[in-house]
């Protein structure tokens, strides 16, 4: 399939939150804290067309912290057009995504007037990469369990309120 067909059959942003379940409400919290600097905005706004695809899972921890900032900025820019497709039922479109080798989610794919990838970024902003990337020995090791990894990276996800998502996207808008 191509960008354009997996565009058109994806969800939108309302109909992807009818999945949320229980965590639609730590999405909304994500949205309603989402900082979106004036610069993104303007980044994104130079954009000819503003179409967004984004391979996520509704269990996703990340994707619960960072969709809503993809959002939020979409939002705000205006004339924006985004749909999200699961992973687990569009395997060969992750597959093209891959982080080291493996499914890590979510990704988000900025698409042009034809449908074709200007870039994407993704599944974690750096900083959340790092506190994984500081513990993966230890996790590897058995000497960590990985909830407490993810606690490590929600709270960052809390206390950073998507600036660094956003400055990371807005980098790449200018590249």
């Amino acid at each position: 399939m191509t960008l354009k067909e997996y565009f058109e059959k994806g969800f939108t942003p309302k109909q992807y939150e009818e999945l949320l379940g229980e965590q639609l409400e730590l999405h909304q919290l994500h949205y309603r804290r989402a900082e979106i600097s004036d610069e993104a905005v303007a980044a994104a706004s130079t954009l000819e067309t503003r179409r967004v695809l984004v391979i996520t899972e509704p269990w996703c921890g990340d994707s619960l912290a960072i969709l809503p900032v993809v959002l939020k900025l979409f939002d705000r820019v205006g004339s924006s057009e985004i749909r999200i497709v699961l992973r687990d039922q569009n395997l060969e479109l992750m597959d093209r995504y891959l982080t080291r080798g493996g499914r890590a989610i979510p990704i988000v794919i900025l698409l042009d007037e034809t449908y074709e990838e200007l870039f994407y970024w993704g599944p974690r902003p750096a900083a959340a990469q790092a506190i994984f990337e500081d513990h993966r020995e230890e996790l590897n090791a058995g000497r960590i369990d990985r909830v407490k990894i993810s606690a490590k990276i929600r709270n960052f996800y809390g206390r950073d309120r998507g600036r660094s998502i956003v400055e990371e996207l807005r980098r790449k808008l200018f590249t």
